[in-house]
C-alpha cells in the first residue's frame, strides 16, 4: 500500500500520499521508533470541514481531503507507516479508537475524563468555537446564545461547553454536524455551535449563514487544542507526537493550516498552547 490514506474500495477512491505542497524537508525521527511498514487505521468523519471532506476529482473518483489527513499523509512519509482512512460519525469514533490499538483519530481535545482511555499528542492545532445562524447579527459571546434553541454534536466539547455554561439552554444533540446545519438551516434550531473552522466552511458553501466566534478566553477552560488521539498505550503514539513536534518546529503544520483553515488560524512560531504528550503515552497498560 503507497503511504497515505485509501478508504474502502465500496466507499471511496484512496487518498493520495503527502497532499497541501508539504516540504521535502528531511526528517529527524529515529528509525528505532519502529512504524516503518506498520499499517494502522484512521477512524473519523468525513463530513468535519476543514479537517476531513470529500472531494471529487477530475476523473470523478472521489477523495477525502483536508488539514488532518494532510498532516496523517506527512507523517506517514516521515514514519514510514501506511494507514486506512474508515469513515464514522463522532460517537462511533470513540468506541472504535478505544477497542483498537492500531486506530487513531484527529481533531480531538483532551481532558482529565478521555485521559482515562486514550492517549493524547501534543496539539497540532488551536481551534475557536463557532456559532452558526441563519442570518441576523454574528454571535460573539456565550451571553448571546440566551434564550435560543442550540444544537451540537454529540459528545464534543463544544457540546459539554455550552451544557455546562448554559445548563438551562434548549440543547438538541445529533450525531453529525451536517445534521447539525440541515436544523439550522430549516429554522427548526437558532444556532449551531460548532468548530469554528467548521463553521467557517459550512457558512461559506451555505447562503444566509452567519458565523461568530467565541472569544478563546470565554471557551478555553473547555476546548483545548486539537490533538491526535489514541486508545491508552497505544505504541505509536510517541512517535506520532515527536512528528507533530518536529512538524510544528520545521512549519509545514503552519502550510497546511494556511491551505485548508486559514492564516488567522496559523501557530505564527508561538507554539506554547501545544503543550505535551499526555502521561504514559507508549506505555501499555498506563494509568
Amino acid at each position: 500500500m503507497a503511504v497515505g490514506a485509501s478508504l474502502a474500495p465500496f466507499a471511496l477512491a484512496g487518498c493520495g500520499s503527502t497532499q497541501g505542497g508539504a516540504t521535502d524537508s528531511s526528517s529527524t525521527m529515529d528509525p528505532a521508533d519502529g512504524l516503518s511498514g506498520r499499517h494502522l487505521s484512521f477512524v473519523g468523519d468525513d463530513a468535519f470541514a476543514p479537517y476531513r471532506y470529500i472531494k471529487m476529482q477530475p476523473d470523478g473518483t472521489q477523495k477525502v481531503v483536508g488539514l488532518d489527513i494532510a498532516i496523517a499523509d506527512e507523517m506517514a512519509r516521515r514514519l514510514g507507516f501506511a494507514y486506512d482512512f474508515e469513515p464514522q460519525e463522532f460517537a462511533a469514533t470513540l468506541a472504535s479508537v478505544q477497542a483498537s490499538d492500531t486506530s487513531f483519530t484527529m481533531a480531538m481535545s483532551s481532558n482529565a475524563e478521555r485521559e482515562q482511555t486514550y492517549d493524547f499528542t501534543r496539539g497540532y492545532y488551536q481551534p475557536r468555537v463557532g456559532v452558526l445562524t441563519l442570518g441576523g447579527g454574528a454571535i460573539t459571546s456565550i451571553d448571546g446564545l440566551a434564550g435560543k434553541s442550540i444544537a451540537c454534536t454529540t459528545g464534543t466539547v463544544q457540546n459539554k461547553f455550552v451544557s455546562t455554561t448554559l445548563p438551562d439552554a434548549d440543547i438538541h444533540t445529533y450525531d453529525g454536524g451536517d445534521q447539525c446545519l440541515q436544523e439550522v438551516l430549516a429554522g427548526r434550531i437558532d444556532a449551531y455551535v460548532c468548530d469554528g473552522a467548521e463553521g467557517q466552511s459550512m457558512r461559506d458553501a451555505n447562503d444566509g449563514l452567519v458565523l461568530g466566534l467565541l472569544e478563546r478566553d470565554e471557551t478555553k477552560d473547555y476546548v483545548g487544542v486539537y490533538r491526535i488521539m489514541a486508545t491508552k498505550g497505544a505504541s505509536f503514539v510517541d512517535a506520532f507526537d515527536r512528528c507533530i513536534g518536529e512538524m510544528l518546529e520545521d512549519g509545514t503544520i503552519d502550510q497546511f493550516i494556511g491551505t485548508y483553515v486559514g492564516a488567522d488560524f496559523q501557530w505564527g512560531g508561538d507554539f506554547s498552547a501545544a503543550g505535551t504528550a499526555s502521561k504514559g503515552v507508549g506505555s501499555v497498560g498506563a494509568n
